[in-house]
């Protein structure tokens, strides 16, 4: 089995274990995609509509993408970039219009949502940009996370190189094969900016709030 099939049927197994685990399987299953983020730069993606169909127009499906180039992350990060999606799957299935400003700005709804499912806010007032879009997982949602045995050594391959629309036709490209040992997020406790970094005793500043940034526990 490719490094990439054993990736897909990963985050199918993940997203029927994480509905039955926090949303009572009353999800429905989405097409599960692995797409290069290109402009976008989001880690992942769900759609508002059931954009997937058969010829017969019989078979609808919502759309849940991880980003290929953030596919390899830590486990935990992409456990957290699905269950993100999971929200706002939920939310669009019930009608309930948890974004706003061409879907850039989380609003209460998704961060109520989030809440239930198991999610913290760093910070006490939205983004002024992005809202409430920076959830991060409890401990305690972590914990049932790992028991739900969900492979990590699945992810291990990502996307390299350049956007969707830059074409590799005829020529050879070098990827950069470089892997951190060792990722480590930050979060500014004002704006919820994350930034990762391969040290953990490094002091980082938000620039924007002159704001020391914490480590987040991955």
């Amino acid at each position: 089995m490719s490094d990439i099939q054993a990736a897909t049927d990963e985050l199918h197994n993940a997203f029927k274990r994480l509905n039955k685990e926090f949303f009572n399987k009353e999800l429905p299953t989405p097409a599960i995609t692995i797409q290069a983020s290109g402009k976008r730069k989001a880690l992942s993606w769900c759609s508002t509509k059931e954009i997937w169909e058969d010829k017969d127009r019989t078979i609808k499906r919502y759309e849940l993408n991880i980003a290929a180039e953030h596919l390899n992350a830590e486990f935990m990060d992409v456990m957290e970039s699905m269950l993100h999606e999971m929200v706002h799957l939920y939310n669009a299935v019930n009608g309930i219009q948890d974004c706003s400003r061409n879907a850039t700005y989380h609003n209460k709804r998704f961060k109520e949502e989030c809440e239930r499912r198991g999610f913290l806010f760093p910070s006490l007032q939205p983004n002024p940009k992005y809202g409430w879009a920076f959830p991060i997982l409890k401990e305690g949602t972590k914990d049932r996370i790992r028991r739900l045995r969900i492979d990590p050594d699945a992810f291990v391959i990502a996307r390299t190189g350049g956007s969707n629309d830059e074409s590799t036709e005829g020529e050879e490209r070098a990827a950069e094969t470089e892997k951190k040992s060792n990722s480590y997020k930050w979060i500014c406790p004002v704006c919820s900016l994350i930034v990762r970094s391969s040290k953990d005793d490094v002091f980082i500043i938000c620039g924007e709030h002159n704001t020391r940034m914490e480590k987040s526990k991955s």
